[in-house]
């Protein structure tokens, strides 16, 4: 797997990471600690990851998170974390 051009994208709200298909390969919570659910398709979309994630931790995939349709996002608590795809 390559590490070149790899974007990211910070949300502080429950929202859409990346409006078409993705790999998500890293998750950084901020300062708040909370939950982190990640779907495929939107708010009704299949769960695929689901982490309860400490204040300024990371989490490096050891590989990829593939989303076919998009990749979104519900956060609970945590009000800024950052994913890198």
């Amino acid at each position: 797997m390559s590490d070149h051009n790899l974007n990211s994208k910070n949300l502080t709200a429950t929202g859409t990471v990346v409006a078409g298909p993705t790999r998500i390969r890293s998750i950084y919570c901020g300062a708040t600690a909370g939950t982190v659910e990640l779907k495929d398709g939107g708010t009704g979309g299949t769960s695929k990851f689901k982490l309860a994630m400490a204040a300024g931790q990371t989490c490096d995939l050891p590989g990829s998170i593939y989303f076919g349709t998009d990749c979104h996002a519900t956060l609970t608590t945590a009000n800024s974390v950052t994913f890198v795809f």
